[in-house]
């Protein structure tokens, strides 16, 4: 199984040798027998261990240096934790390292902090934070977006108080949930006081405490804490008052990161352990992953850990760069949410391929399953993290639109960030300015030259429709933002590609693709001669000669190699015959750049060449298809002894499947892009507030699972599209962006059809509030090709078992 984190993830040296350390480290116990050892132990941890970590600065990772911390970066420790995490480790080292520390460095009480920090830094003291009344849900915390306050379960919740007297607090209550109390030396405990929230510290032996341990299913425990006229004298106080609660937060939240990236090392882990073993494991003379079946599913669990490493990495990189409450709350929630969920899903998956062994306790995937269970619920569970999530991002806070990123920071990361966040002004902080610039001159250009006429059309409107759009777009020089400076385009990183793309859609703009932009463009760049690029290039960007797309073949489906389509060369000209279908747009097309076969006796992948067509050559008839919508946006296109100049081969003869595949990569990341479900997400907001659907809790929790399965696409598009960005080339892997989002935009439109009922059957578009419609047939109609196009879901899956999985032929 391939390791995409070295292909795909830039990361500094300093972040490497971490990770490097960490890994080296946390494999000591491959076969999980420590673990095993120390399930049901009282304490449930090694000392000597908890000594090591110590050694190694672990434990002292999020403090600064003056109080004995190393002051790694959110980036650099969730890149230890996604190593610890695989290991199932059972040290509590994020709910000491980031949770108490987190609670106990954000206090007032600095003699308190001095004595105690650097003893927690270097081993010798073990805090826990007891937060969570007993009674209530486990559930996120953290600022409600429309009254500010802590969103709390209300019903059966014993409140901790602290009630004010000579020279401290008495302290009454229970606290529950609380880790690592079996060895813990002393507890942060928040308790409600006349002023507002507290936090104050309250030895293991103090009087009036009582500590009960629950066994957990993974071996460890939680407990619950009884307070009693627990007295904390003044000096004990960490703080009280108005922000106590929001120091508090800030440190769950910090913790609820570290706990993500803990999942995402789970996660990986198993699934690593689960594709050797289906390598391995035979069934009717076949090893079982030969089956594809079983590929399809490993697949899929393969796309859940790297989505979710995505957004941890964007979420960390993010925190590195800001310290706004609201925003690390919304990314904390988006991170937890997803990762809690995928690794329950990775986790029951790799139960599902070991078979009947995998209900045995000797079988180590138990191991990952219960753990996975506890780590998921810890801090709120997924549910709970839309909620808020959810409540955040809607409530006005940013942009506030389906499509668009709440908080100014939700699709991706530029690389760079990776270098300098959390040194001064960011990269990323700059790149913000930069893209809130960009989003302003947008909604102006767009109100000055797109028609309103135009927006939110039932189907999407084509180039030639389109025209006086498209050379406002050239005029602007914004035709292709992606492209280099030096070659007339815009330079912008996928980041910024992406918050452009959103500005765009928030207006309407919903438009067929612009192929020599996005896929030809890019391949003359590279692969072109000189004379093509002078020829091409500059009518692409003018926006006055209009691509289409010649792969595809009647009986080859997504089988690209099998195509029949010749080209026999006679001096020096080319005669194409053949036939093409599902060339999008092929009948306003001026050109069309298309894959033949010039070596008939050659193997299917060899014998390919690459032709640059004229559309208006002798011989090129075009029908177009009616589709599902009623539109005609696909055709089919018959060649008939075409003649073609072999000055229009591009790269080498019977080279051609290279460059093909490397367009094949540039198409998926283009329809991987999450555009495809943002536009119509955005319409089933705007459906669900007209029907007064949105505030309904089962309808809002499914658009808010949505709308993350959408947001954290994001993060993984802008993690591939930054490797092209380098310089680096991408394979396989952008088959999980393929997948992910044609099957979420399906998703969407399944929803719209269910919110709209009856009326979702009118060929006629629905009036919505906003001086906006939506025709709801023609997006589940268009909807549905999304997992045929581009190479079928199932191809896509099966090029990630081979090429990434590497699982083995039948």
């Amino acid at each position: 199984m391939l390791d995409l984190r070295t292909h795909l993830d830039a990361l500094t040296d300093d972040e490497r040798m971490v990770r490097d350390a960490a890994s080296a480290y946390c494999r000591r116990d491959p076969e999980f027998k420590r673990v095993r050892a120390l399930r049901g132990q009282r304490p449930g941890h090694e000392p000597q261990a908890w000594a090591t970590l110590a050694e190694m600065g672990w434990l002292g990772g999020r403090l600064p240096e003056d109080l004995g911390g190393t002051a790694l970066t959110h980036t650099q420790m969730t890149l230890l934790l996604e190593e610890f995490g695989g290991s199932l480790a059972p040290e509590p080292l994020t709910a000491v390292a980031v949770l108490a520390a987190g609670a106990l460095v954000r206090a007032d009480n600095a003699p308190l902090k001095a004595q105690w920090l650097p003893r927690l830094a270097d081993g010798g003291w073990l805090p826990s934070l007891a937060w969570q009344d007993a009674g209530g849900a486990p559930g996120a915390s953290g600022p409600d977006a429309d009254t500010g306050a802590v969103l709390r379960s209300p019903s059966r919740v014993r409140i901790t108080r602290a009630r004010r007297v000579d020279g401290g607090y008495l302290l009454d209550g229970a606290k529950a949930f609380v880790p690592g109390a079996d060895s813990a030396d002393a507890f942060i405990v928040s308790a409600q006081t006349e002023r507002g929230m507290g936090l104050f510290l309250v030895p293991r032996d103090a009087s009036g405490l009582s500590i009960a341990l629950h066994d957990r299913i993974d071996g460890g425990t939680w407990s619950t804490l009884t307070l009693s006229d627990l007295r904390v004298n003044d000096d004990g106080v960490l703080c009280t008052g108005d922000d106590t609660a929001a120091r508090l937060d800030a440190a769950l939240d910090e913790a609820r990161l570290a706990v993500a990236a803990e999942l995402v090392g789970l996660m990986a882990r198993v699934l690593s352990l689960t594709v050797d073993y289906v390598r391995v494991r035979k069934q009717f003379d076949q090893p079982v992953g030969a089956f594809q079946a079983v590929q399809h599913r490993a697949v899929d669990l393969l796309v859940q850990v790297e989505m979710s490493r995505a957004v941890l990495r964007h979420a960390a990189v993010r925190f590195d760069a800001t310290d706004d409450p609201i925003e690390r709350a919304r990314l904390a929630s988006q991170v937890k949410a997803r990762c809690s969920e995928a690794a329950l899903v990775v986790a029951k998956g790799a139960v599902q391929l070991h078979g009947g062994i995998a209900y045995t306790d000797e079988c180590n995937v138990g191991l990952f399953l219960k753990r996975a269970m506890v780590l998921a619920t810890w801090l709120g569970n997924a549910a709970e993290h839309r909620r808020r999530h959810g409540a955040l991002a809607h409530a006005g806070v940013g942009k506030g639109a389906a499509g668009a990123d709440a908080s100014g920071a939700c699709t991706g990361t530029p690389a760079d960030a990776h270098s300098h966040a959390g040194a001064g002004r960011t990269a990323h902080a700059d790149a913000h300015e930069a893209t809130d610039t960009l989003e302003a001159d947008v909604d102006a250009f767009v109100a000055e030259h797109f028609p309103p006429e135009w927006k939110f059309p039932p189907a999407r409107l084509s180039l030639a429709q389109s025209a006086s759009w498209q050379s406002a777009l050239a005029e602007r020089g914004w035709m292709a933002p992606g492209w280099p400076k030096e070659h007339g385009g815009m330079g912008l990183s996928a980041y910024d590609q992406i918050r452009m793309a959103d500005a765009f859609d928030r207006h309407g703009i919903f438009l067929g693709p612009n192929m020599g932009v996005t896929m030809l463009g890019p391949l003359l760049l590279r692969y072109g001669t000189e004379e093509q690029r002078r020829t091409h290039l500059p009518p692409i960007l003018a926006g006055t000669r209009r691509w289409c797309q010649g792969y595809s073949e009647p009986g080859a489906g997504s089988d690209l190699a099998g195509l029949r389509t010749s080209a026999v060369l006679e001096g020096d000209t080319f005669v194409v015959n053949g036939q093409k279908i599902w060339t999008s747009f092929a009948h306003e097309a001026d050109w069309i750049f298309l894959l033949v076969r010039t070596d008939p006796t050659a193997k299917k992948q060899n014998g390919i060449s690459f032709l640059l067509v004229d559309m208006r050559t002798p011989g090129i008839t075009v029908r177009p298809i009616r589709n599902l919508t009623g539109e005609s946006e696909f055709c089919e296109t018959f060649f008939d002894n075409v003649r073609v100049p072999a000055a229009n081969l591009v790269g080498e003869l019977n080279r051609g499947w290279t460059m093909a595949k490397a367009l094949l990569g540039s198409e998926r990341i283009m329809i991987g892009s999450p555009r495809l479900a943002k536009y119509p997400l955005q319409l089933l907001r705007d459906l669900l507030q007209s029907h007064g659907r949105f505030d309904d809790p089962a309808t809002r929790a499914r658009f808010d699972a949505l709308w993350l399965d959408v947001e954290d696409l994001g993060a993984l598009f802008v993690r591939m599209a930054e490797v092209l960005r380098r310089g680096g080339e991408l394979g396989a892997e952008v088959s999980m962006l393929k997948l992910w989002v044609s099957e979420a935009t399906q998703r969407v439109t399944d929803l719209m059809l269910e919110v709209a009922g009856e009326a979702a059957t009118l060929d006629a578009p629905l009036a919505l509030e906003a001086q906006r419609a939506v025709h709801v047939a023609n997006q589940y109609f268009a909807s549905r090709p999304t997992t045929i196009y581009g190479g079928s879901s199932e191809v896509q899956r099966n090029i990630l078992a081979r090429a990434v999985l590497q699982l083995p032929d039948r």
